[in-house]
Formats: C-alpha cells, structure tokens, sequence
C-alpha cells in the first residue's frame, strides 16, 4: 500500500483560498491536475517527517503541520492518503520550486476547487467532505 501526505495551506485576503499545485509528470488521466503539495512517505518516514520534508522539496517552504483532517483512498490503487491542515512558519509565502517537478501553483477558493475540471477527484471530494 503507498501511503501519501498532503499538506492544506490556507490564506484569506477576502477569502479563504487554498494553495494547490500541478505536476510535470505524467500522471496519465490527472495530468496537470491540481492537487494540494505533499507526496509520498519514505520506509519508516512518519507522517509528519514526510509532510515538511516533501513540501520544503516542493516549494521550499517549512510548515507545522496542525493536525490530519481526514484518512482517504488516493485516486491511484492501492494508495491511502492523510490530509494534514498545515500552517507555513514565514506568512510571506514565497515560493521557489522546481519547474521541472512542478508546473503551476494556484490559489483557489473551495467553491472554485469543486467546480474546476482540472482539480484531482480526491482533493474534490476531501474539501466537499471535510471543509
């Protein structure tokens, strides 16, 4: 079984937006699809070990991860998924990632979240049931 974490970073200007990325890799049917950053856990890599080591990769950016939200079946056979709601340590939130890895960073609201045809199907159903 693959095991995933995935950190919910939230910001509100007028709203509350959520910070989603999309990956370079072909992920067959979900390319460029937006998900929340995170990836998988490493042998005997724990889950919170595994949330900040894979977001700083992935945005170069440290978070405290607050507390798992929800446990839910990936989008990929055999891979289970913990959803952690993370708070950044600098609010300035400036990014540097990988334009090879990674290929856009978006803020979007839930509401624009569920109806986007380009937001991974499990993330879809985490904010519909969870926030």
């Amino acid at each position: 079984m693959k095991k995933v974490v995935v950190g919910i970073i939230s910001n509100t200007v007028k709203v509350k937006q959520y910070l989603l990325m999309s990956s370079t890799n072909d992920c067959g049917a979900y390319t460029g699809f937006y998900y929340p950053p995170g990836g998988h856990l490493d042998n005997n890599e724990d889950k919170i070990t595994a949330l900040i080591r894979e977001i700083r990769e992935e945005l170069s950016i440290d978070v405290i991860p607050l507390k798992e939200i929800a446990e839910t079946d990936g989008d990929v056979a055999n891979q289970i998924t913990y959803w952690w709601l993370c708070k950044p340590i600098d609010d300035s939130l400036l990014f540097v990632f990988d334009k090879q890895e990674i290929k856009d960073i978006i803020w979007m609201t839930k509401d624009q979240i569920l109806d986007s045809e380009n937001v991974w199907p499990a993330t879809k159903k985490f904010f519909k049931k969870y926030l």
